[in-house]
């Protein structure tokens, strides 16, 4: 089985980034990987070093995969998506009016045997917004073979918990994907705050038909040191590992 897990919440600062580097880190040891690096900052690809100047930006100007694919190790490589935060719409307009060939280059860099294709969405994924959606339609398009799961990430407020649970209701029903898990991210261990944290949980549970996992927050994880070794950061990817084991 392969599988494409999008990582989506309703905010930045929340770690979609972290543990979707994580996860994909970790994962690499045993399976070969794709990072898809959606988010119009390219936190992601900063982080691992790589400053080309994205997929759009170089197929509009003509240019090479070295300006979008990055291999980060022997099993996992880096795409860059997004190029210009300012001009991101006008660049993906031009990627568009560009058509078949964009699209070519697009299923040639996706489609290299990987295993499991991490997606970061930095930008809020709506089934209403080009930007993002394109790239999600011309994936099912091409890759009809792969499962569609998401992971659902939030911050440990309350009302923030509340808000992203219907929109990861909402987005894997629009979608039909597999809810994969739901993560509360970042708890403050401090006071009484897991307890509280861990009746949220129950509550949810009811709703959230997926596995629901709660990290601490460790301000080792937030300087990125240690990507893909923390045990904490390590849940999501020995939750796709046992998913994949079952086949």
């Amino acid at each position: 089985m392969k599988i494409r897990i999008g990582i989506i919440g309703l905010k930045g600062g929340v770690g979609k980034t972290t543990i979707a580097l994580n996860t994909a880190l970790y994962l690499s040891k045993k399976y070969k990987v794709l990072y898809i690096d959606k988010d119009l900052l390219s936190m992601g690809s900063l982080i691992l070093g790589f400053n080309g100047i994205g997929f759009h930006k170089a197929i509009v100007e003509g240019l090479g995969k070295e300006q979008y694919e990055y291999k980060v190790n022997d099993n996992l490589t880096l795409f860059k998506l997004y190029s210009d935060p300012v001009n991101e719409k006008e660049l993906h307009h031009k990627v568009k009016d560009i058509g078949e060939k964009a699209e070519k280059a697009y299923v040639d860099l996706v489609s290299k045997g990987y295993d499991i294709i991490i997606v970061d969405y930095g930008r809020i994924f709506m089934t209403n917004d080009p930007l993002v959606y394109d790239e999600y339609e011309m994936f099912k398009r091409n890759f009809p073979n792969y499962l569609i799961a998401a992971v659902g990430i939030t911050d440990a407020i309350r009302n923030d918990i509340t808000d992203v649970v219907k929109y990861f209701l909402d987005t894997i029903n629009r979608t039909k994907s597999k809810p994969l898990a739901f993560v509360i991210n970042m708890v403050p261990q401090i006071g009484d705050i897991q307890k509280e944290i861990d009746q949220i949980v129950k509550e949810i549970s009811q709703d959230v038909k997926c596995d629901i996992l709660t990290i601490p927050f460790d301000e080792k994880l937030v300087q990125y040191s240690n990507m893909g070794e923390a045990e904490e950061m390590q849940k999501v990817g020995k939750l796709i590992e046992r998913i994949l084991s079952q086949g």
